[in-house]
């Protein structure tokens, strides 16, 4: 909480893309072209793969738990499936219909808590609808990317897409600053710019190159299904640094939720 979602996002991305603006140099002049031939394309794929879902899903962790979220994320293969068929017409087949309601459910029961009386009375924790946003986002832009990005050169549409991210976000981060008078610049540590760095380096830099590579190697719908791992690492994670608790709803949406991804991915 020390450095706001819009802010925390913009340094997460701004060395990252220096850091390949500098390796991929030669490609600068080629994405040029292709920012001038597709505009709304490459600031499509920015905001929602490199700025709004991101700002939404730190949004999230500020309301909600890690456990929770991580669990709800793992929704995110159905959602790319009904996105794609939405957008593009890829096909459903009755199964993956079937997996698509029952990992609802699971979101359903994960959302609220387990308790009947908190589904009635519409009780939902606003970090709970952040991620569900953040993760609707992040299926436009996986099946945008992966209809569009055999198009263009990998190096040049990843510059600009981390480039279009960055102009977005700046706006929302400037916003921000002014609102609070800037206090988490006063306010910011050592062990902050260094959880910063660690975010630029593993799920801005190496995580995106390999979503990306496998992308263009096999299916949305296949890549997204290794997402359900997410839930157990985080769990792991957050019980042995957060004092968090597993809890029976976890579980029991979990398991729904893990259902219903393998009815929607595995269809072959």
């Amino acid at each position: 909480g020390a450095v706001p979602p819009a802010t925390l996002s913009f340094f997460r991305w701004l060395p990252a893309f220096f850091f390949f603006a500098i390796f991929y140099g030669k490609n600068v002049r080629d994405g040029y072209r292709v920012l001038r031939a597709h505009p709304v394309l490459v600031l499509l794929l920015g905001a929602t793969g490199y700025s709004l879902n991101s700002i939404t899903g730190y949004e999230a962790v500020t309301y909600s738990t890690a456990i929770n979220i991580s669990f709800i994320n793992a929704f995110n293969p159905v959602l790319i499936a009904i996105t794609g068929y939405i957008m593009y017409r890829y096909p459903v087949s009755g199964r993956q219909a079937l997996g698509f309601f029952i990992s609802l459910l699971g979101v359903t029961i994960i959302i609220f808590r387990g308790e009947f009386a908190r589904l009635v009375a519409l009780q939902i924790n606003i970090g709970d609808l952040f991620m569900l946003l953040s993760i609707f986002l992040w299926s436009v832009h996986t099946v945008v990317y992966k209809k569009k990005s055999h198009l263009y050169n990998p190096r040049t549409i990843f510059l600009l897409m981390m480039m279009a991210g960055l102009a977005v976000t700046l706006p929302f981060a400037v916003l921000e600053g002014y609102l609070s008078d800037w206090v988490w610049a006063r306010q910011i540590q050592p062990h902050h710019i260094w959880a910063i760095l660690a975010l630029t380096i593993f799920p801005s830099v190496l995580a995106i190159l390999f979503w990306n590579y496998a992308l263009t190697k096999i299916s949305a719908n296949q890549v997204a299904i290794f997402q359900y791992l997410i839930p157990v690492y985080t769990t792991i994670i957050s019980i042995m640094f957060l004092d968090e608790r597993l809890q029976l709803f976890h579980i029991c949406g979990g398991i729904l939720i893990l259902a219903g991804v393998l009815l929607v991915s595995i269809y072959r």
